[in-house]
């Protein structure tokens, strides 16, 4: 039987790349980042509870890699998607940040965020299965 919190985060990642997706087609480019950062924070979160730990209040990506014992497969890559996607986390979160965060994300930008992270999510799946 499946357990259920590993389901809960699987589904959780999926809707938040809906989101994404959502996001990009009506042209919310800084919230397509960040919910690129939250989706694959949420399927990282599915594969540690998936081995039997507890999730952790953490939102740092190369962190929760590591947690999720994946880490040390990640390529260059991998590594600097991850750390591009934390920023977004928390700049998306806050004032301050937004103004220039909607002068760096633009269509071009969203898409190639949206791109790489739907690449390193069917990488991540993989490693599920």
């Amino acid at each position: 039987m499946p357990d259920k919190y590993f389901l809960h985060w699987l589904e959780r990642s999926r809707y938040d790349l809906e989101t994404a997706k959502a996001m990009l087609d009506s042209r919310r480019y800084l919230y397509v980042a960040y919910m690129c950062q939250q989706a694959v924070e949420k399927l990282l979160k599915a594969m540690i509870v998936r081995l039997g730990k507890q999730s952790v209040p953490v939102h740092n990506l190369n962190r929760l890699a590591e947690l999720a014992e994946v880490l040390k497969d990640l390529t260059r890559e991998h590594v600097d998607l991850l750390s591009e996607l934390t920023a977004y986390n928390i700049e998306a979160r806050y004032g301050d940040y937004k103004s220039s965060l909607l002068e760096i994300i633009n269509a071009d930008k969203a898409e190639i965020i949206y791109r790489r992270t739907m690449e390193f999510v069917e990488w991540l799946y993989r490693k599920i299965n």
